[in-house]
Parts: C-alpha cells; sequence; structure tokens
C-alpha cells in the first residue's frame, strides 16, 4: 500500500510538477494531495478557454471568411480595425458605457448595502424586491426596457404625459438611447454589487464596529476607517467583475436598442458580431475580439493595481 502511494506520488509529481510537491518519501502532501480531486475540471476549464482564444488568435492573421479558404495576410486585420471609425465609435461607447455603469453599480449597491445592514423591519421583502432584478435575463430585461422607453406610447412616454411633460425620442436620440442603455445595466446588476457589499458588512468583526463607536466615531469616521477596509478586497472584486461583463455587453444592449439609433450604442460585442456574422469577414472578428480581450485585460489589471496600491497605503 505504501509503495503504490509512493508511486503515484511520484507519478504525480512528474505529471504535475511543482503545484504537486512531494515529501522526501515520494508521497504527496496531505495538503496538496487533495488538489489532485480538482484537476479534472483545471483540465476542461483550460481547454474551453484555450482553445476559442487560439483559434481567434491564429485566425486573426487571415483574411478568413466564411465558405472561403483563409490566407495568411499579416496584421491586415488589427490595422483596418484599428483605422474604422465604427470601432472608434464602439470603443468609445463601451468605455462609457463601462464606466458609468460600474461606477454607478458600485455607490448604488454600497448604498443600499448599508441600507440592509442597519434596518432590523422587513428587511426580507426589501432584500428581495431589491435582488429581483439580477435574476431577469439580460435578453428579457431589454424587452422590458424596450417597452419601458418606446416613443409615444411607452410607459416613460405615459407617465410624463399624464404630468403634462412631452417626453423626448428616448431611443430616437444618441444621447438618450445611450443613458437608456446603461440606466438598463446599471437596474440588472446593481444587485450583484449589493449581495457582495452586505455580506461583507455582515463579516465585519463586531468588537471593532463597537470600540471605534466608544472613541466617538460618527458614522461617517466608522464607515472611512473601519467598514470600507475591511470591503477593500470584495470592492476589487466587484469593480473587476462588473467591468468584464460591461465590456462584453452585447443581449442587452441588442434587444433594447439594437446599437442604433445609427451606431450610438453599438458596443464592442455588438460591432465584433456584425463583423463575423453578419459581414462574414471571420478573420477580421477574431482580430476585433484579440483587440478586446488586449484591451480588457489592461484595463483590468490598472484597476488591481490602483485598488491594491490605495490598500497597502
Amino acid at each position: 500500500m505504501r509503495g503504490g502511494r509512493k508511486l503515484t506520488g511520484v507519478l504525480a509529481g512528474a505529471a504535475l510538477g511543482t503545484p504537486f510537491p512531494l515529501r522526501k518519501d515520494g508521497c504527496m502532501k496531505k495538503e496538496n494531495k487533495y488538489l489532485l480531486f480538482a484537476l479534472p475540471s483545471f483540465i476542461l476549464i483550460f481547454s474551453i478557454m484555450l482553445f476559442p482564444v487560439g483559434y481567434a488568435v491564429v485566425y486573426s492573421f487571415t483574411n478568413y471568411r466564411l465558405g472561403r479558404e483563409a490566407k495568411f495576410i499579416g496584421l491586415d486585420n488589427y490595422i483596418n480595425v484599428l483605422q474604422d471609425s465604427e470601432f472608434a465609435s464602439a470603443l468609445g461607447f463601451t468605455l462609457i458605457l463601462t464606466v458609468a455603469a460600474v461606477l454607478l453599480q458600485f455607490v448604488l449597491g454600497m448604498i443600499l448595502a448599508m441600507l440592509l445592514d442597519n434596518i432590523h423591519h422587513f428587511k426580507k421583502p426589501i432584500s428581495i424586491m431589491i435582488y429581483i432584478p439580477y435574476f431577469i435575463t439580460a435578453a428579457a430585461m431589454g424587452v422590458i426596457f424596450r417597452w419601458m422607453f418606446m416613443s409615444n406610447w411607452g410607459i416613460m412616454d405615459q407617465l410624463l404625459a399624464a404630468v403634462g411633460i412631452h417626453a423626448p425620442g428616448w431611443l430616437d436620440s444618441a444621447f438618450w438611447a445611450r443613458a437608456v442603455v446603461i440606466l438598463g445595466e446599471v437596474y440588472q446588476n446593481t444587485p450583484f454589487a449589493v449581495i457582495i457589499l452586505y455580506a461583507g458588512l455582515q463579516s465585519i468583526p463586531a468588537d471593532q464596529v463597537e470600540a471605534a463607536k466608544i472613541d466617538g466615531a460618527n458614522s461617517w469616521q466608522l464607515f472611512r476607517s473601519i467598514k470600507l477596509p475591511n470591503l477593500r478586497q470584495l470592492i476589487i472584486i466587484i469593480f473587476m467583475m462588473r467591468t468584464m461583463d460591461a465590456f462584453r455587453l452585447f443581449d442587452r444592449v441588442n434587444v433594447t436598442t439594437g446599437g442604433g439609433p445609427g451606431i450610438a450604442t453599438e458596443t464592442l460585442a455588438i460591432y465584433n458580431y456584425t463583423t463575423t456574422f453578419t459581414k462574414l469577414r471571420v478573420g477580421r472578428g477574431c482580430a476585433v475580439g484579440v483587440i478586446t480581450l488586449l484591451i480588457l485585460a489592461v484595463i483590468i489589471t490598472i484597476i488591481m493595481k490602483v485598488l491594491r496600491s490605495k490598500e497597502v497605503d
């Protein structure tokens, strides 16, 4: 039995390398042995992620179109995409959407989480009302917002008309259409921030809060000096995950505005879809995907460095 465990440990150590180091007797360390149970999942996830990325990178250097043979064209796809004014418009709106939506989701999420943390009556029904939008599919939410802001007979137009206010053409104006898209993103995904922050507030040690109150700290000082530092890691997670989701937003925008009017609300995901599946320029669409991935990687790196540097300070 001991020889079998030793052989298993040697084989695992040889196959997996340093993540699973062995003891001097050749057996795997107890704390590392259990990682083997997660190995199939790691391999599956890595394979699922690696194949599409590798496919996109390879075909981004070709002129591949559906039904045609792919030929290597170097960096032509990247040059054409970066020189395309439609891509610049989609990138600009995606950045505006991401910054506005993520900041609003964090601020509103913090306010609502603090509210839930301080109320003692009707907490469950209030929580349910806050969380409901997060469990509605993005496409269904897109339909709801389209009906709400449809010109002439939409709900918002009817409410404003009832008080004598002439509503703008919500989805016919570039400014208002962008505002509607951002509002939809904030409304549906703010509950995610609420859930994370509320859980973080519940985990703050009570003795820290009580000690601060005894020292005479007011509500703002208590929030700034006790609660916010304890939520730092969760805030990083919120900013990272919401940034990634907002940056690849497609379904709700496509249902609500279709990228219009014109290309005013076209996101990078919609631009990529149009390039790949409408114009059938698969090679150029892959280049758009690679560029999007690189931009998002830079943004996430900046977010992590900024928030973690503040944590060190």
